[in-house]
């Protein structure tokens, strides 16, 4: 009876859950349906064109592949430089410091994680830009590596922290069993908790490369401005798809088909970070299993 009366009172909180999916649900849904709407005339008018060509001349011609590119490859480089620094401190954080330490870290990790992109931004152009070009002696630090750089320093503190939370909520009964068979504590991170924590790191990572692929200002700062596509040449000056967006939709509002093939972008990169998510979710559903 008792347990009766608790699903009886828990029966308003549930719909009110519901509710809020369903308007989530709504405003992706509102949102996905605007893009195509406002993309449906620059697809027409280039076809395939539009996400394989090189050139974007308004007016003339719009290609979006050296956006596209540029977005990948400043993602990639960000979770390449991020993966390795955030797992290992995480591990350190959540196995070796002292419960009262380890609070402090996690407060200052999600402090910086909280920090504006644009306040990153203004330090990358200060300093990582200059640091860039003094180091590889370029002519311009405004670069594909400058701009990945800078993105894996933002997110850091996003992966970090939540790769932390995955990997304290492992049961200490693992640990403690694994003690007891004679592993030591690195073999016990490595071979049980890691393991064990897989999913949460998964969605933590997930989390880092949409900040990556939605960040705009900072990006747009130690880029560059140059529509190309930069081949196997990570320092040179190019575009992603947010930077793109945040230099010319004010321009481009109302202008035809300018502002569609901007809207086209925004369309692609909507459609890239839900393939992510939407795959994320598959293997975090298969380790579950």
């Amino acid at each position: 009876m008792n347990a009766f009366f608790c699903v009886r009172k828990l029966e308003p909180v549930g719909w009110i859950f519901a509710a809020m999916n369903f308007v989530f649900l709504g405003c992706a849904m509102a949102l996905g349906i605007f893009l195509v709407v406002e993309s449906v005339p620059i697809l027409r008018s280039e076809g395939l064109s539009f996400w394989l060509g090189e050139n974007w001349w308004v007016g003339e011609s719009f290609g979006a592949l050296p956006m596209i590119c540029g977005s990948l490859i400043v993602t990639g480089l960000a979770i390449f430089f991020v993966l390795p620094v955030a797992l290992s401190g995480a591990l350190f954080t959540s196995e070796y410091l002292p419960p009262s330490f380890r609070r402090k870290v996690k407060g200052v990790m999600e402090l910086l994680a909280g920090v504006p992109g644009i306040i990153y931004g203004l330090l990358g152009v200060s300093f990582l830009t200059l640091g860039v070009k003094d180091a590889l002696n370029l002519l311009d630090g405004n670069t594909f590596f400058t701009a990945g750089l800078l993105l894996a320093i933002m997110i850091l503190p996003t992966v970090l922290t939540l790769s932390e939370d995955a990997l304290h909520s492992v049961s200490y009964e693992f640990r403690e069993a694994a003690e007891s068979l004679g592993l030591t504590k690195l073999q016990t991170a490595l071979r049980v908790v890691l393991p064990q924590s897989l999913p949460g790191i998964v969605g933590a990572v997930l989390l880092g490369i949409g900040r990556a692929m939605g960040e705009t200002i900072a990006v747009m700062l130690v880029v560059g401005s140059l529509d190309r596509v930069p081949g196997f040449n990570l320092f040179v000056s190019g575009q992603t798809i947010p930077s793109k967006l945040g230099r010319e939709a004010a321009e481009a509002l109302g202008s035809g088909l300018h502002w569609n093939a901007l809207m086209g972008l925004g369309l692609t990169l909507f459609l890239v970070v839900a393939i992510i998510t939407f795959s994320g979710h598959l293997f975090i559903k298969r380790c579950n299993q």
